[in-house]
């Protein structure tokens, strides 16, 4: 989410009543998949009940009993999924259980693709996991197949015939041991068949059970299809919330579906009320996890309202209603603010819409919200008790940060729990009855200790810009002591958990404390301590510190590289827990400004969606990140500004106010300012330009402005890295723009990357594995050579055209050289379409390649030509195939930056 990525799950039940067998329908089909342990990490999605016999032509019209995508279509389409799992479970008329189970990394983050398919899918899946009664138990193994179609097949090949309908088959398969796993097939051949239906082998006839009509023989059958989310990057206030490194747990528990769990008090997983010892300066509250199938997480911070902790928690009696100040939101769901104006209505009484005496403002007497009336204990049923409101409330933007109530009612009454107010019903979730619709949810309280306030330190999962000198960094905390009870202050380093610096001082003497750490692959642990007469208090603790050094992705929707779901395996399968990022990449200004967290960074997030999306850097940033940290050993941060289908005067500075949250060059530099990284910043990476085709000059200036200004702001800035577009999205006139971008390899601290080469791209977007992977792979060969002094193999830059002459009297030849003399080319079958000739109606009928230079055939003298124009292929991509195209290629693979009009001479 790590990866702010989304929690989706599909499901697809299927379970056969036989019309002609009235007495099987009581009977309820054996689940055997239930004994699979993984599936604790999948969530169900389709349930579909289906006859012996059913028709679905061309996999329409399925009638799912239960589709959730119906109702979460938009998070379905642009989740990132991990895993995805298979269950057939079968019963037959003669009550023998039969089952089969079947995970495998996932191969889209479509879920339509998934079920019973409407659309062609024929491929190889890795990371096959298999069980069942009548398969071989395999665990993360080779071998993986899917054959999901609703055309038909050969029995000699068992590929599909190209029909786009006429049998249907949906089938896992082992082909490492030779095995159908499962299979449903049949259902798009007539109306009134039988449907195949096995697990394993069919012991007669076809393994994958073509043809069998096994339907005949079943009494149920279950078919479910699972999917395991990406786990999401930040789903709990710890990993978000900075400020919480100066915060100790208090309280810990998990919020219960119904209030029977709660009957005889709350039972808490975590409760330090007997460690934990007063003068406390703030309290907080978090209620986190998952929401249906997003990570969901309310925050709030205040002014400690009082001393006595056992008043901090889920009371069994008394009413807590009162303003609190200084209140700090941060959530998923929320406004977040700073400074704000609280509310707290904490009670196990029950309570009505109407408002109390002299209430706050923003309250309304219509509708249970951020202010209501408590009432006696006693309900209006007698004997049935109170109600229970756990709420924290922002009078300042009149929301609702966190709500958990209906605990302290009947045993049965389904609690309720949210963040943010409820977009229906009572604004404050009164009655909404969906705790079960979390999934471990925990409302927590933290406490701020008092006597030392730090201004400036360490927080969870911060990197340290290094000196490059001493390949040290310097870890720093600033503060004050507000306790006059408080002798001395210290502070400690650990190195993986063995102390390496200690610094104390006396109370009357601290103002700083500091420490050098190593740029390494090595987390470190900071705390800061202060001493009373009475004992030492734990005033801050921050975890998994690194120093290292500092990059930028800029540009539009390539830049952000979110993940876009075809053709290829996601970042998740490159990670590294060195690579690091500040501050949200949101274009919200108000979210933008109130993120100032460090993350351990993720691939995949989406555009536009700010549930989700913290800590991710985009699967370039994410392998470029990881091959720069495995190459050196050196952590890195690496802070991604991009903001996709933007033209390049969308990322230009507002020289009046640099820092202006409201344009995307000041979200960007406000967030390397106020991380310390403005004189960190090595290299920016640079990929836009699909959105300036047809604006070449425009695009040219832009981007030079931009550069003045990156070197102005990023004070220490060595080199600009730009990426050469595709002609793509729908971009006419894209090869000026092209030529633009090669030229820039000319500007001193810059260099230029191609795209050509990458077979992973759907004319708009690329995949991961032969796209934003293989670019990463590529940059980081620059990046090595540039900034590290690490000299490659292979060339670090792609082969880029320096001059065309004629290499024969009757110019019927034309020689290409490099600027590079040096890089071997490699020619494919093919590439002479790629090559358009101005000024003349010959055309290029072949290529040659050798070491320096590239030669063109033409079909005819070419009388008149003025110019050569290369630009590549768009790409053809899609969900099943990743198409290989002709490329002319260096030894690295990089292929020919495109070029415009090259003269000849």
């Amino acid at each position: 989410m790590r990866s702010v990525a989304l929690l989706v799950l599909m499901v697809v039940s299927v379970t056969m009543t036989p019309p002609a067998l009235a007495a099987s329908a009581d009977r309820a089909a054996p689940t055997g998949c239930d004994t699979v342990d993984e599936l604790s990490g999948y969530v169900p999605l389709y349930e579909l009940d289906v006859p012996r016999t059913a028709y679905w032509p061309r996999g329409a019209d399925v009638p799912y009993a239960v589709n959730s995508s119906r109702t979460l279509d938009n998070e379905l389409s642009t989740a990132y999924l991990d895993r995805v799992a298979y269950c057939l479970d079968t019963v037959t008329q003669t009550d023998r259980h039969e089952w089969a189970y079947a995970s495998f990394d996932a191969f889209t983050s479509d879920p339509r693709s998934l079920g019973v398919p409407n659309t062609t899918i024929a491929r190889p899946v890795k990371g096959l996991t298999t069980w069942g009664s009548n398969v071989t138990h395999v665990e993360r193994a080779e071998g993986g197949y899917i054959k999901f179609w609703p055309g038909t097949y050969t029995a000699e090949t068992g590929k599909p015939s190209g029909s786009a309908s006429g049998y249907g088959a949906m089938q896992v398969h082992n082909t490492a041991d030779g095995e159908t796993v499962l299979a449903l097939n049949g259902w798009s051949h007539s109306n009134g068949r039988y449907l195949d239906i096995g697990t394993g082998n069919q012991p007669t006839g076809h393994p994958d059970w073509t043809f069998s009509q096994s339907g005949r023989t079943l009494a149920s059958a279950k078919l479910t299809v699972y999917v395991k989310p990406a786990t999401p990057n930040a789903t709990t206030c710890e990993q978000t919330v900075g400020e919480l490194a100066d915060y100790r747990l208090l309280y810990d528990a998990e919020v219960p579906r119904t209030a029977a769990s709660w009957a005889n008090g709350v039972t808490y997983t975590v409760d330090n009320s007997a460690s934990i010892h007063t003068p406390i300066s703030r309290v907080a509250y978090c209620l986190d996890g998952v929401y249906g199938t997003t990570a969901a997480w309310g925050y709030a911070s205040m002014n400690a309202w009082t001393q006595d902790l056992k008043t901090l928690g889920v009371p069994m009696s008394g009413i807590t209603q009162r303003r609190v100040a200084d209140l700090t939101v941060r959530g998923t769901h929320v406004r977040p603010s700073d400074h704000s104006t609280g509310y707290l209505e904490i009670w196990p009484n029950q309570y009505g819409r109407e408002l109390p005496p002299n209430p706050p403002p923003g309250g309304s007497a219509d509708a249970r919200d951020i202010v209501d009336n408590p009432r006696s204990a006693a309900g209006p049923i007698p004997g049935e008790g109170g109600y229970g409101s756990f709420q924290i409330h922002d009078l300042t933007y009149r929301q609702t940060v966190l709500a958990v109530n209906g605990w302290a009612y009947r045993p049965q009454t389904r609690v309720d729990a949210g963040v943010g107010s409820a977009p229906r019903g009572e604004p404050d979730w009164t009655f909404a009855g969906n705790a079960q619709q979390w999934t471990r949810p925990h409302l927590r309280v933290y406490v701020k200790p008092a006597g030392v306030d730090i201004t400036t330190g360490p927080t969870d999962a911060q990197l340290y810009p290094r000196d490059r000198g001493t390949n040290t960094a310097t870890v720093t905390v600033r503060g004050s002591v507000t306790d006059p009870d408080v002798t001395a202050v210290e502070m400690n380093v650990y190195r993986e958990g063995a102390l390496v610096a200690n610094r104390r001082v006396p109370a009357a003497e601290f103002g700083k404390l500091s420490a050098p750490i190593t740029a390494e692959r090595a987390s470190y642990t900071v705390e800061v301590w202060a001493e009373r007469p009475t004992g030492r208090t734990l005033i801050r603790r921050a975890n998994d510190i690194v120093a290292g050094d500092v990059y930028v992705i800029e540009g539009q929707s390539n830049a952000v590289s979110a993940g876009f779901g075809f053709a290829g395996t996601a970042s998740s399968q490159d990670p590294s827990p060195w690579v690091r990022t500040f501050g949200h990449s949101t274009v919200d200004p108000v979210r933008s400004v109130h993120d100032r967290s460090w993350y351990r960074a993720t691939g995949e997030g989406y555009e536009g969606r700010w549930t989700s999306e913290r800590g991710t850097i985009g699967q370039l940033g994410m392998r470029l990140g990881q091959q720069l940290v495995d190459r050196t050993g050196i952590p890195a941060a690496i802070l991604n500004g991009a903001d996709g289908g933007k033209p390049s005067s969308f990322f230009q500075r507002a020289d009046d106010i640099p820092t202006d949250p409201a344009t995307n060059y000041g979200r960007l530099l406000s967030r390397v300012t106020d991380g310390g990284l403005a004189g960190a910043v090595r290299g920016v990476v640079w990929f836009q330009g699909e959105s300036d085709a047809g604006r070449p000059a425009q695009h040219d200036a832009d981007v030079r402005a931009l550069m003045t200004d990156w070197r102005a702001d990023f004070t220490r800035l060595e080199h600009v890295y730009v990426v050469q577009i595709r002609k793509a999205c729908g971009a006419v006139n894209g090869a000026a723009v092209q030529e633009v971008q090669r030229r820039f390899a000319g500007l001193p601290g810059t260099s230029v990357m191609t795209t050509m080469g990458l077979d992973g791209h759907d004319g708009c977007h690329f995949a991961y594995r032969k796209g934003y992977r293989q670019l990463a792979d590529w940059l980081s060969l620059q990046i090595l050579r540039d900034l590290h002094g690490v000299r490659p193999a292979t060339p670090a830059d792609p082969p880029n055209p320096l001059r065309a002459t004629w290499e024969n009297s009757a110019h019927t030849e034309v020689r290409i050289d490099l600027t590079d003399a040096t890089q071997t080319l490699r020619c494919d079958t093919g590439t002479q379409a790629d090559f358009t000739l101005h000024g003349t109606t010959a055309q290029v009928a072949g290529v040659t390649c050798g070491t320096g230079h590239l030669s063109l055939a033409l079909t005819r003298a070419g009388t008149g030509l003025t110019g050569i124009t290369y630009t590549g292929h768009t790409g053809t991509a899609t969900v099943a195939t990743t198409p290989t195209t002709p490329w002319i290629v260096n030894a690295s693979g990089m292929g020919l930056l495109a070029f415009d009009k090259l003269p000849i001479s």
